[in-house]
Parts: structure tokens; sequence; C-alpha cells
């Protein structure tokens, strides 16, 4: 699927790291159980998170909203299989019974989770989403830019690439003793919101839904994390970020 994925994606006019092709006129060389391929480098350079807070960051971050956006609208035009994920359940049934011990999460913060989340959840526009659009994963190159890695990719709410993104940048730069970081990076997540809207306009719904997505998010990597010994550190990290998240939570909201 992610071959599906990336050769639909050029044929739309993305900068897309297309598989090349074997003697045999093959995408994929298969060795009894194991799978190789070998994709075509994108010529450019990839976004990194610290840069986003530098210069006109705003702008910065506006772009970055834009052009996930013109992904998932080219996405949404591609018809592949792929994994069918309904996040509300996940975090519903298996991540929130999970951490809210470990976060000491009020079970007022609970509650309007599930309830209103819930209530919104199936109003929200599902497709195919990229899953993993941090910074590292976008290369730019002059007039060009284009998305790389979609191994990940499934079926989802299509804001949980916007909102990945975001949560993507505020992991590799956290501290919670910075406030001037902090409060660049809440214009830094509500201008990728603002910039993905200018493309794949979002609904009524969908605002109101994407603090929410957000946290789905984070509280799935801290259940994930939790279970992983080699990513302690990630997991210390996600929880201090989720804890600040969740005290901070109506800068979060998207008028």
């Amino acid at each position: 699927s992610t071959n599906d994925i990336s050769k639909s994606l050029e044929k739309n006019g993305f900068f897309a790291a297309t598989p090349i092709k074997t003697t045999y006129g093959k995408d994929i060389v298969e060795d009894d159980e194991l799978y190789f391929i070998l994709i075509n480098r994108l010529q450019g350079e990839s976004l990194k998170a610290n840069d986003m807070y530098e210069g006109d960051y705003k702008s910065k971050a506006r772009f970055v909203g834009e052009i996930i956006g013109q992904l998932s609208l080219a996405l949404e035009k591609i018809d592949v299989i792929v994994n069918d994920v309904n996040i509300y359940e996940n975090v519903k049934n298996w991540a929130l019974p999970k951490i809210k011990d470990l976060l000491y999460l009020p079970q007022t913060i609970c509650n309007d989770y599930l309830e209103t989340f819930g209530g919104l959840y199936d109003n929200l526009p599902k497709q195919i989403i990229h899953r993993d659009p941090n910074p590292g994963n976008i290369i730019v190159s002059n007039d060009k830019w284009g998305f790389i890695d979609f191994e990940l990719s499934e079926r989802n709410v299509r804001l949980y690439d916007p909102c990945y993104a975001t949560s993507a940048i505020l992991s590799e730069s956290f501290d919670e003793n910075d406030i001037d970081k902090l409060s660049k990076w809440i214009d830094i997540y509500k201008n990728i919101i603002y910039g993905y809207d200018t493309v794949a306009k979002l609904s009524d719904a969908e605002r109101k839904a994407v603090p929410y997505v957000f946290l789905s998010n984070m509280f799935v990597c801290i259940a994930w994390f939790s279970e992983q010994e080699k990513y302690k550190e990630l997991f210390e990290i996600s929880k201090k970020m989720t804890k600040w998240a969740v005290e901070n939570f109506n800068k979060l909201l998207i008028e």
C-alpha cells in the first residue's frame, strides 16, 4: 500500500518518493519471508522541528498546515488497502484505562474527553492519512515539497495528520520551564490548523475536535511507550507534555 500511495501521489503532481523497478519490472524483491524495495531519494532538505521557532514562525506553521492540507485532499482520492483505525475507541477501551492513573488524570478530564469527543467522532471525516507527518518527513526543494515514509498510513480521522504534526514539533522541543517557547508553540499549533483549514476546509465538528484529536495521539503514545522499556525517556517526556497540554487545554481550542 505504501508503493500504491506514493505512485498515486506522483500521478497527482506531488513530489513523491516512488519505487525503482527491478530488471523484471517489479517494485519489490521477495527473498523467503523478507521484502526489499529501493526508493527514489527526494532531492531537498527535510524540515527541522526546532527551526519552526525561528524567524517568522507563524508563516512557517501556516505553510506546514497548508501542505498537509494539500496532502489530505490528494489522499482523499486514493483507494488502497490500509488498516481502518477508530482512534476514539482505541483511547476509550485501551489507552485511557491504561494511563489515567499514570498521569493522575482528573475524572472530569476523562469524562469530558469521552463525552465531547465521543459525541463529535461520528461526524468527523475519515480517509487515508499519512499518520506520521513530522517535520523530518516533509521534504522541501526550492518551489517543490513532498512527504516521505508512508509506512504507517491508515484510514483514520483526517484531522489526525495536522494534529500529529503539532505534537511532533512539541515533542522534539518540549521544555516545561521554557515559557516563551511554549507560548510560541501554541501559535505554531494554531497556525498549522489555520493553514490546513485554508486548504481542506474544516467543519464545525472538526474545529471542536482538534484539541481532542491532539490529546488522543498523546494518550495512545503514552500507553504504547509505557509497555516499551527502551522508550522510557520518551515515555517520561510524553507524560510531561500531556500533563502540560491538559493544564492548558483551553489554549488548544480552535476558534
